[in-house]
């Protein structure tokens, strides 16, 4: 468990499932306006009114580029918990690379040059990894699984022993599937709806002490 006091500063940094203003302006045809970042704050901020909150999800990311921007949204905002998640587009640049230039920044070097830049400029900073999931709501998506599979077991170990925290999504969500109707957690099987993202935000809860 990870001990949140007042006063700290807490940073989601990641791809378009953490970016606040995407999931607001595409609210329509996704259904996700209450992103799980904001509701992990609303949660949070109940009893520690002090805590700061950076929201620096950015539509379309891959590793390289949280990697690229890691000192402007991360190092220099000094966080006392970072809670990351990134990796679907990656795995989703080399399940239709027919649709993207050659893959020329692969995840795995800066993945591992996000991880020891942290440890090393922000030693007591605590981290929580998100792994990618996929929802499976749209049928002709389902074969991205494997692939997405194979990114997931990767970025869950350069995770192991650099996270002070790791939440399978991908487990998450099957276990949700069996009780709700995918589509009432993802519309595209990616994006979550108001309901997918309660259910990151619930996962999150259950690591912080609060």
């Amino acid at each position: 468990m990870i001990n949140v006091n007042d006063n700290q500063r807490i940073l989601f940094i990641g791809d378009s499932i953490t970016d606040v203003k995407f999931n607001r302006r595409c609210a329509r045809g996704i259904g996700g306006k209450k992103v799980y970042c904001l509701q992990v704050a609303k949660e949070l901020k109940r009893k520690h009114v002090g805590l700061k909150f950076f929201y620096k999800g950015i539509a379309s990311n891959r590793t390289y580029h949280v990697y690229d921007r890691l000192t402007k949204d991360c190092i220099n905002l000094k966080p006392d918990l970072i809670i990351m998640l990134i990796g679907v587009n990656d795995a989703w640049e080399n399940y239709v690379p027919e649709q993207y230039p050659p893959l020329l920044r692969p995840m795995e070097p800066h993945i591992k040059e996000v991880y020891r830049r942290i440890k090393a400029e922000l030693p007591s900073t605590k981290l929580i990894t998100l792994l990618p999931f996929l929802i499976h709501t749209i049928e002709e998506k389902l074969p991205f699984q494997k692939v997405l599979d194979v990114f997931i077991d990767d970025l869950r170990q350069y995770a192991t022993g650099n996270a002070d925290e790791i939440i399978d999504l991908q487990k998450v969500f099957n276990e949700a599937e069996k009780s709700t109707d995918p589509y009432l957690l993802s519309r595209d099987s990616i994006h979550p709806t108001n309901l997918g993202h309660s259910v990151i935000a619930k996962a999150i809860l259950e690591k912080i002490a609060y």
